[in-house]
């Protein structure tokens, strides 16, 4: 076994593949996408790390997906704008997550995108600090968003299976919104209101707009008064 490498990091031998696929069941609660859930599925039952990037506007699905992949047990989340080196590799090589989800990783510096390319690419997390230098092995799969890959290092870039996603149409917004409202205990025709006054008097096209109003809004009549109160003091 590689220096720094813990059992449970490692494979187990014979798990069936049904225990690994119930990893996933989560993603069920996204409208659509049926290939895209397929792929996470795969994914996630590989015996080594598939990692996979998801492209496109803020108004998709994509952070959905990330939501989700953050219930699956070790998993850890950071935001590419906040990332810092020291601080990711502190937590990896403290918690040895199983699952890195990156929101945004567009903006990640690029010494961290380099120290997460040794990662992805042998599995090593080596650190240099006070001139004493740290080694460590893991199993992470990397799951990521990015509204674009022009500020990614190509290497990095190469290590994902990339998928575009497009913004959502009115009839795949509403869908999607009145489905997670309903999660939360939110009438059907309350939430087709809602989607209706993000899209057309917010002219918003983010799902967490839709969740902020469904927390709030008892009625369709509370719908339209809040919508019209976050326009009139929209900056």
């Amino acid at each position: 076994m590689p220096v720094g490498v813990q059992e449970e990091d490692m494979p187990t031998v014979g798990e069936p593949i049904a225990d690994r696929v119930s990893k996933v069941e989560q993603f069920e609660s996204i409208v659509g996408y049926d290939d895209v859930k397929r792929l996470f599925n795969m994914s996630l039952s590989s015996e080594k790390p598939v990692h996979i990037l998801l492209v496109g506007p803020p108004a998709s699905a994509k952070t959905l997906f990330m939501l989700e992949c953050m219930k699956l047990e070790r998993s850890y989340f950071t935001l590419g704008s906040h990332s810092t080196k020291s601080g990711m590799i502190d937590y990896l090589f403290e918690k040895r997550p199983r699952y890195l989800i990156v929101d945004e990783i567009e903006h990640m510096p690029m010494k961290d995108q380099t120290a997460l390319l040794s990662l992805m690419e042998t599995g090593i997390v080596s650190e240099t600090k006070y001139q004493r230098t740290r080694n460590t092995q893991l199993k992470t799969w990397v799951f990521a968003t990015s509204n674009g890959t022009d500020r990614m290092l190509t290497p990095l870039l190469s290590r994902f299976v990339v998928l575009h996603f497009k913004q959502y149409s009115f009839g795949s917004f509403q869908e999607v919104c009145t489905h997670i409202l309903s999660r939360e205990g939110v009438p059907s025709e309350v939430g087709n209101a809602i989607a209706d006054a993000v899209w057309t008097k917010l002219k918003s096209r983010d799902i967490r707009d839709c969740i902020k109003l469904g927390r709030l809004a008892k009625t369709k009549a509370d719908v339209d008064w809040i919508a019209q109160t976050m326009k009139t003091y929209k900056g």
